[in-house]
């Protein structure tokens, strides 16, 4: 009877657990997909006939209401894995943004529109982070949630020697544009190098 008690109590947390991390992940979607679209129309949170907080609610709504639907049989209908919402809020949010924005910077040196690129930026990381959550996207590239975090650390590592030589040395050229991206696309590559790798740290 404690076993039984015990293993439903245990149960209750997973799905919990499960659901928490998937209304945490609809509610970045959604966000995600309001700057896209305020990109996109070039349309300013200012320029809403709708007051902020009314635009947060319909947000958690349509969040609350998608939970529902996913933890009640949608995953199953979409394909997807159940227990990857807590994985997707982390690596949606944190994880895979913070790993790859030194290409983020890299492509706004040779670009520019940081505005575009910004939404298009969090678009991307947030269906790369949707895949590998959801989709096996992790176990096909023998990958965890933390390989992303040590990417980011390696990238803020890496990333600091050049910050630090132009502003504490004045090293100048390192400041225009087409350097500044090649050196930024360098410090993504090594931070993917040492990030990825098994037998570093």
């Amino acid at each position: 009877m404690s076993n039984t008690r015990r293993a439903s109590v245990g149960g209750i947390i997973v799905d919990l657990g499960r659901a928490i991390g998937t209304f945490f992940g609809l509610s970045w979607l959604c966000f995600v997909a309001g700057i896209v679209l305020a990109r996109a129309t070039d349309t300013s949170m200012a320029a809403v006939p709708v007051p902020a907080e009314l635009v947060a609610f319909g947000v958690l709504a349509v969040a609350f209401v998608g939970t529902s639907w996913l933890v009640g049989g949608g995953y199953e209908r979409l394909g997807a894995d159940p227990s990857g919402g807590a994985t997707f809020a982390w690596l949606a949010v944190l994880f895979v943004p913070l790993a790859f924005f030194p290409a983020r910077l890299a492509l706004g040196f040779l670009v520019g529109e940081p505005g575009v690129l910004d939404a298009l930026f969090v678009l991307a990381t947030t269906l790369f982070a949707g895949w590998l959550a959801f989709y096996d996207g992790l176990e096909r590239l023998a990958l965890v949630p933390d390989d992303f975090l040590r990417v980011a650390v390696f990238a803020v590592a890496l990333g600091s020697i050049p910050v630090a030589a132009v502003l504490l040395a004045d090293i100048g050229w390192l400041a225009t544009d087409l350097t500044a991206a090649t050196v930024a696309a360098g410090v993504q590559a090594g931070a993917c190098w040492f990030g990825f790798r098994t037998d570093v740290l």
